[in-house]
């Protein structure tokens, strides 16, 4: 399985707080490239593991190109995806230059419900989903299942983060997920942006909406700055 990796500039001799970014259902495409970077400018160590590897390597796909995506999605498990996680993670923090400690994971679409699969598989510092669909209801063709019943695996806080025009998560199932994780005691904040659609932080997709997108960088990296301290 590949790793991409962007470490900040400018930072030798220090152990990094580090974040593994999980891709969205069309690869580590240049928008997960972005998000690395952004997040390495940040000053964390950001890691993006290709989730993909088991159809090929370097698999990127365009966000009209679903179709070619869904068989992939229909063979990936969740027992395959937490294989992957936590290979990706024990290659981080054996790494000189990262704090075992100060770990995260973050996550977008089909990579914000891995994210959560991280926070229950994973010893982190912290998590954060955007727009992770499939936790409540199960999907038809895709192959890795909810996470609802566990949710009480979930060893770090979390960030969880929808847009309210997001018709495939409806508010019910943020409602359920934000229930859930209440009921079990877990530290967690959810964040709901009104114009948000699915997909509306990448500026590569017709749903980006700026202001939300702005808006929830802001929210997410103060949030993780304040856990990874």
């Amino acid at each position: 399985m590949d790793l991409h990796g962007f470490i900040p500039d400018g930072v030798p001799g220090r152990r990094l707080p580090s974040v593994i970014v999980l891709q969205e259902a069309f690869g580590v495409n240049p928008h997960i490239k972005r998000v690395c970077r952004r997040v390495a400018s940040a000053g964390y160590a950001a890691f993006s593991p290709e989730l993909f590897h088991r159809a090929g390597a370097g698999l990127e796909f365009g966000y009209d190109e679903f179709p070619k995506v869904k068989p992939i999605l229909g063979a990936l498990t969740n027992g395959q995806i937490a294989e992957d996680l936590r290979a990706a993670h024990s290659h981080i923090v054996g790494r000189p230059d990262v704090d075992s400690a100060r770990v995260a994971s973050w996550g977008f679409c089909m990579g914000g419900w891995a994210s959560v699969l991280a926070a229950c598989e994973l010893p982190l510092a912290a998590a954060i989903s955007f727009y992770g669909g499939g936790l409540v209801k199960p999907r038809p063709g895709i192959g890795f299942t909810p996470l609802l019943d566990r949710l009480g695996s979930i060893r770090c806080p979390m960030l969880l983060v929808y847009g309210a025009k997001d018709t495939g998560i409806p508010q019910e199932d943020i409602d359920a997920v934000q229930s859930r994780l209440a009921s079990l005691g877990k530290v967690h904040e959810v964040e709901v942006y009104p114009n948000g659609g699915h997909g509306f932080f990448c500026e590569d997709r017709a749903a980006y909406d700026r202001d939300s997108a702005e808006a929830s960088w802001t929210r997410a990296t103060v949030w993780l700055a304040a856990k990874l301290a």
